[in-house]
């Protein structure tokens, strides 16, 4: 009896045994891989906001790169991040349907000008076309590049160069953007006589400039640059960079000012390789808005993915520009990008200044028209 009752003992302990060291249910197997997914699924909208900034910090790409994808997505996460996305890219539209192109009768006449008309000179004039950007304050080498043919000067700014009247230059102020201090710099430099033309906004359609939608500087612009006009100055337009918004960015712009905003003269930038580009991209102005044109800003000049112009392909690139201002009567100045020591990233072989002072050779060519 004692033996059976020992055996029963023995059976139950094997039974427990057999329980205790069973298999382990396959839900804990899971449990860490669906956290290691989880972990994967909330990074990756993190590595896609760093590719889409990556994209956006490129120098004035094409809007197409930016365009926001139209694949739906499931996550609420990357809805925010392609959000983001959309609103850099492009300016918020002001309208649903685009503005009507501007003539030039219309796009001059809101406001008075009380004021005296500036002398203006041989402005405009063939053979009068070339202007000075300059980014060399006071420096005395701004002597080195007056000419008959380099008439207007401006410095993204409102401090004339201490000789620029003495040496023959029309100063050209800028209101930058819409900055306090901009603003106040401005306001307290405009007097009547300091200057002849006064320079809208530069590049509003660029995140890396002055960055503002079109009603914002409609806005600025009645209240700060439109009341000059009493003064004598000339205006000209915000100057838009050669990024493809840049004409709808103009045209919400026009739409904004109503009849409240004097636009004498089209500001533009231009950046890109080859001279048919250029003409092009004038042209497509000139025939959208009907306004002379003061090119502010150009160089020979890949901000996009591909190689830069070779000397040779600059030199023919400016002799074609050369020839083509001056038989063009709606372009009134042009202002390459190169009278400085140092390009901001542009191409070196653009530069017309020497670390002396002097003109390059591509300089010399410049200020003297081509010849």
């Amino acid at each position: 009896m004692a033996t059976k009752l020992l055996n029963l003992v023995a059976l139950s302990s094997l039974a427990i045994l057999a329980c205790t060291f069973g298999a382990t249910p396959s839900t804990a197997l899971s449990t860490g891989h669906l956290q290691h997914v989880n972990r994967h699924v909330a990074h990756a909208p993190i590595a896609k906001k760093k590719r889409d900034q990556s994209k956006r910090c490129k120098a004035r790409p094409s809007t197409s790169s930016l365009a926001p994808s139209t694949t739906p997505h499931t996550s609420s996460t990357h809805t925010q991040v392609q959000a983001v996305t959309t609103t850099h890219a492009q300016p918020s539209p002001t309208s649903s349907k685009p503005a009507a192109p501007a003539t030039t009768s219309k796009a001059s006449s809101g406001g008075n000008n009380t004021g005296s008309s500036p002398d203006l000179g041989a402005f405009g004039k063939p053979g009068s076309k070339i202007c000075a950007a300059w980014g060399d304050g006071n420096d005395p080498s701004l002597a080195n590049f007056k000419t008959e043919h380099v008439v207007g000067l401006y410095d993204w700014g409102v401090d004339k160069p201490t000789d620029a009247d003495k040496l023959g230059y029309q100063f050209w102020p800028m209101l930058w953007g819409g900055d306090q201090d901009k603003i106040d710099a401005f306001e307290a430099a405009i007097k009547p006589g300091y200057g002849t033309i006064i320079l809208g906004f530069n590049e509003p359609n660029e995140q890396g400039q002055s960055n503002m939608t079109p009603q914002d500087a409609a806005d600025l612009w009645k209240k700060h640059i439109e009341p000059k006009r009493a003064m004598g100055y000339k205006l000209c337009s915000p100057a838009m960079s050669s990024r493809p918004n840049g004409q709808q960015w103009m045209q919400e712009f026009m739409q904004a000012c109503g009849n409240e905003c004097t636009i004498d003269y089209q500001c533009l930038h231009w950046y890109d390789i080859g001279f048919d580009k250029l003409q092009t991209y004038l042209e497509n102005y000139h025939n959208m808005f009907g306004l002379p044109v003061l090119l502010t800003e150009f160089a020979d000049q890949n901000f996009n993915a591909g190689g830069q112009a070779t000397m040779d392909e600059i030199w023919s690139f400016m002799g074609q520009a050369l020839k083509y201002f001056d038989e063009t009567d709606w372009i009134l100045a042009a202002c390459p990008f190169g009278i400085m020591h140092d390009l901001q990233g542009v191409n070196e072989l653009n530069l017309l200044q020497n670390p002396d002072g002097t003109p390059t050779d591509l300089g010399y060519f410049v200020i003297n028209d081509g010849n």
